[in-house]
């Protein structure tokens, strides 16, 4: 078992993941008991924590980010990361209301309130079992909200509609705006609600940047250095690449 001066986590040990215990473990461990609960069997399980660490069972499988990872930039890693978040999505509606009352988060809840946003369903979040998505990961984020919020940072993760890639495959603008309709189409989302997105998504990466400097400043150590390593600009490149092509996004899906 990792001892208290181990750092901050994640750690592996005996098929368990041990991580800090956090203000927001107790709603974590809430959605994740509801998840099973519910038969959604492509999460963690809790595995209790106390006031040092937190614990929840391993899911095994490939993980990455899509320029290191080739198998997670495939088209049926990109169909079947959207069918299970969209899986996730409607089971978390089933008990959604419950979890708005007091529970904590690291994310402030955002209405409208439809599901518990996953709030960082990117590629290195899930687990990949030949080929295909077969389980998520690292819940930190989760928080009320709306599909559309969640959908808005998948998307910009999985397209990705980013100008920072280094994959020479996914940098052409006509690429990802065609990886964000096939990952709108396998979740079902109507194509009258998807005008929205390119604004969502601008909106997301600037309360991220809003987020990281707030806790930058409250001293908190990972936020600093991100924020000393340039990760802010890149979301605010990011912000002003969709904004330039916000009618051409709109138009492609």
């Amino acid at each position: 078992m990792p001892s208290a001066d181990s750092g901050e986590g994640p750690f592996h040990h005996d098929d368990l993941i041990y991580r800090r215990t956090r203000p927001w473990t107790a709603s974590v461990h809430a959605l994740l008991s509801a998840l099973q609960s519910h038969g959604f069997a492509n999460a963690p399980l809790p595995a209790g924590y106390d006031t040092t660490w937190e614990r929840v069972s391993f899911l095994p499988g490939e993980t990455g980010d899509l320029d290191e990872n080739e198998s997670m930039r495939s088209a049926k890693a990109l169909q079947s990361a959207a069918r299970l978040l969209r899986r996730y999505h409607d089971c978390t509606a089933l008990f959604m209301r419950p979890m708005l009352e007091d529970q904590i988060w690291q994310l402030s809840p955002r209405p409208p309130f439809e599901v518990i946003c996953h709030g960082d369903f990117a590629p290195y979040n899930v687990v990949l079992s030949g080929g295909e998505v077969t389980g998520i990961i690292d819940f930190e984020a989760a928080h009320p909200g709306s599909r559309c919020w969640d959908l808005a940072y998948a998307i910009y993760r999985w397209a990705p509609l980013s100008t920072g890639i280094a994959v020479e495959d996914l940098c052409g603008l006509d690429t990802q705006i065609l990886r964000t309709c096939i990952f709108l189409d396998a979740y079902g989302l109507p194509a009258k609600q998807r005008r929205t997105l390119p604004h969502m998504i601008v909106d997301r990466l600037n309360a991220l940047v809003a987020y990281m400097e707030s806790e930058a400043a409250n001293g908190v150590e990972r936020y600093r250095r991100n924020i000393e390593e340039g990760h802010d600009q890149i979301y605010r490149r990011d912000v002003a690449y969709i904004n330039e092509h916000r009618e051409q996004i709109i138009a492609g899906l």
